[in-house]
């Protein structure tokens, strides 16, 4: 079997002790070094609590550049512990003055670049989709935070090649099909909050786009209330790690807390998946142009 070991991270509920949450991810990695893990995926905005029902401005004194001391400090740790990071950050560009809900991957201690379909280079993933509404209460705007990303991209590692859909990025069947189209075998999710759904809508999206577009998901979220502004955000938890046929892989449910969830992502049965589940394939592009497979961007 040719494999990697996928861990998602949930971790607690970020407090307003910054220290305190960067201390977490370290020892969240580390257990998931013990555990066998080649790839470790953590939760959006990884270092902040949730702020997205806060006025313009919210922990802007928290955001930071890439690359910077939070993703010097990981890559490092990632490094001596042999793992692949994606790594979530609120991130400052400070040449153009704008601020993103980002993350980065690492790997041997460097910044893995993200190859947009254009073969261009940028060294985060941005998320591309900033929602406003109303519920749960009391409400978000992530506009009034974050300039949303320009490319959607993938990053080659040395056994597989991964997308990374940024929480509400998930919700467009088209960023999935994209990242198949640009030669992923696996998508990243990192997510924070709940989003006004049901733990089995919520599985249930994931499931499906995986299986339509024969890829694994590994997703992490946070577990827990973070306080903000004086209101509760509840991190519902349910990470998890979906295989290319659709099958929960695995789970930490909200009641089991903070921890892992520990997979092996088969690449022979990604193949064997697609094979047998040929709707990437089957695509009427003649009706539908969509994405192509852009031939330049190698392994899965």
């Amino acid at each position: 079997m040719t494999g990697i070991t996928a861990a998602a991270v949930q971790l607690p509920a970020c407090t307003d002790d910054r220290a305190a949450n960067i201390a977490a991810i370290e020892s969240a990695l580390t257990e998931a070094a013990s555990a066998g893990a080649d790839l470790v995926v953590l939760p959006e905005l990884v270092t902040t609590p949730y702020f997205g029902g806060e006025s313009a401005g919210a922990y802007r004194e928290w955001a930071e550049p890439v690359p910077g001391p939070l993703t010097t400090r990981v890559a490092a740790l990632a490094a001596e512990l042999d793992l692949d990071v994606v790594l979530p950050l609120f991130e400052h560009d400070r040449a153009a003055g704008t601020f993103h809900n980002s993350a980065v991957v690492l790997s041997g201690g460097r910044l893995v670049p993200t190859v947009d379909r254009t073969g261009r280079e940028h060294e985060t993933a941005r998320k591309l989709h900033l929602p406003i509404g109303d519920e749960p209460a009391p409400g978000f705007d992530e506009s009034a935070h974050f300039v949303a990303g320009e490319w959607l991209g993938t990053q080659q590692l040395d056994e597989v090649r991964i997308g990374t859909l940024i929480c509400y990025d998930r919700r467009f069947p088209e960023c999935w099909r994209e990242l198949r189209a640009l030669g992923a075998g696996v998508v990243a999710v990192p997510v924070a909050g709940s989003g006004g759904d049901s733990i089995e809508f919520f599985l249930g999206e994931l499931r499906t786009h995986a299986k339509e577009n024969g890829l694994f998901a590994v997703v992490a979220n946070k577990v827990g209330t973070e306080w903000v502004g004086g209101h509760p955000v509840d991190n519902y938890g349910s990470s998890c790690i979906v295989g290319p046929d659709g099958e929960l892989l695995a789970h930490r449910p909200r009641s089991q807390g903070p921890g892992l969830a520990v997979a092996v992502l088969d690449l022979d049965e990604l193949a064997e998946t697609r094979r047998r589940l040929r709707y990437f394939d089957h695509r009427r592009t003649d009706l539908f142009p969509g994405p192509s497979p852009v031939s330049l961007m190698g392994t899965l």
